[in-house]
């Protein structure tokens, strides 16, 4: 077998493959083999057919199109282990001769990178400093959570709960769809609603009726309504006044359940935990930034194939998450095209930038040596195991167990954790 291979720019590569016709012996013979299975001979046994017999019933060039058909995922295997090329799409196939085979496979293959001294990035660390207005903002957000509320005949304020009945109405009265709702709760000031539409109920009695005529945000998750004039014709049903508890020792024992005896031992629970969520948001804007900088320092062609299917997965994990939240990910794409964006567009830039980031990340893991020990992954699936009741570490453990995706996703994770840990101290 002949194997040529010419690199073409953005990462391809063009392979030419020119096979003996002893190498299609074996090939021919299977050929004939498979077809007369499916012929019938008289004086013959299904595949048993001779070779001879079975080209003159078939005729040669369909023959010799089936043997090639036969030979060529083996021939181009052999041509791609051969000379080591690590191909990432599928190829794409020009057959030259069928007899002996011979074709060309022109595929995009793992690009070489130029990555720059990443040892010199230098990210500054943030001091997270927790004010006594922080802590006591949580306070306040608790205080509002323990609140209790008692009917009032007056007239609405900010800070009650209310009961109402509203419709929408377009520019010709006429009831638009999604847009109604009988005895719906709204806390007055929380800005659950539409801009001006609780403003609009303060002053409003029980019983009353009233016309609201209102803007639609141009930025909002019902596209149909984005920027719409509408008139809201709304009932007020109940009109609730809150009575916010004591921020005190006493706050302090409901709210954790009797662990917390104090409200300054609240307080310092609060601090603590402030200062963890924050150092951990520092943490991650860090690793944002490092790992920003490191793909902004690589130089790759990156082959079509790469890009497309990086797109393609960007877009399916948009469509899961839209999916979890409720929302029409179709409907969405549609909306867009309407807009006249188109989605895989916008996100080349960022798709480019993850392949980079991915690529420069292997490239630094050989520099640096970095290896996911099997004491790594057995410590960390430990951690895991540890935060589940024992009924499922099982099936927990088969989520990470050799060659499965979730021990490939750890094994990166810790290699990429150890990185970090070096450049971010």
């Amino acid at each position: 077998m002949e194997i040529k291979v010419e690199k073409l720019p953005k990462s391809e590569v063009k392979i030419t493959v020119v096979m003996t016709p002893e190498e299609m012996k074996k090939y021919e013979n299977l050929a004939a083999e498979q077809i007369s299975k499916e012929i019938k001979m008289d004086g013959f046994r299904p595949g048993k057919v001779p070779l001879e017999m079975v080209k003159s019933k078939v005729g040669e060039v369909s023959f010799e199109a089936h043997t090639a058909e036969l030979a060529l995922p083996e021939a181009y295997a052999e041509a791609v282990i051969k000379n080591k090329l690590e191909v990432v799409a599928h190829p794409r196939i020009n057959i030259l001769k069928n007899a002996p085979l011979s074709f060309e496979a022109t595929v995009a293959v793992l690009p070489e990178i130029k990555l720059k001294d990443y040892t010199t990035i230098k990210v500054k660390k943030t001091e997270v400093k927790i004010e006594d207005k922080d802590i006591n903002e949580v306070l306040e957000s608790l205080q509002r959570r323990e609140a209790t509320f008692k009917d009032v005949e007056r007239e609405a304020k900010k800070g009650d709960r209310v009961e109402i009945d509203f419709k929408g109405l377009d520019k010709d009265g006429k009831e638009i769809p999604n847009t109604a709702s009988k005895n719906h709760p709204v806390l007055i000031g929380d800005g659950a609603l539409i801009p001006g539409f609780e403003d609009g109920l303060i002053g409003m009695k029980k019983t009353e009726k009233k016309s609201l005529k209102l803007k639609f945000p141009k930025k909002y998750h019902a596209k149909e309504l984005e920027g719409a004039d509408v008139t809201f014709e709304v009932t007020m049903n109940r009109i609730e006044e809150r009575e916010m508890p004591a921020i005190d020792d006493q706050l302090a024992i409901k709210i954790s359940a009797g662990s917390t005896k104090t409200l300054v031992q609240l307080k310092e629970d609060i601090k603590k935990n402030l200062v963890e969520i924050r150092e951990e948001d520092a943490r991650r804007a860090r690793e944002d930034e490092f790992l920003g900088k490191i793909a902004d320092m690589t130089e790759a062609e990156l082959p079509e194939a790469m890009i497309e299917e990086e797109i393609n997965f960007m877009l399916e994990r948009s469509k899961k998450n839209m999916g979890a939240q409720g929302q029409d990910f179709d409907k969405f794409i549609e909306d867009q095209k309407a807009k006249g964006k188109d989605l895989r567009k916008d996100l080349r830039g960022n798709a480019e930038k993850q392949i980079k980031l991915r690529l420069a990340l292997k490239e630094v893991y050989v520099r640096e040596k970095v290896e996911a020990t099997e004491a790594d992954m057995n410590a960390e699936v430990q951690k895991i195991l540890a935060t589940y009741p024992e009924k499922y570490h099982d099936e927990i453990k088969k989520m990470y167990a050799k060659s499965s995706e979730g021990y490939r996703i750890m094994e990166n994770q810790i290699r990429l954790n150890k990185v970090l840990d070096k450049y971010l101290k």
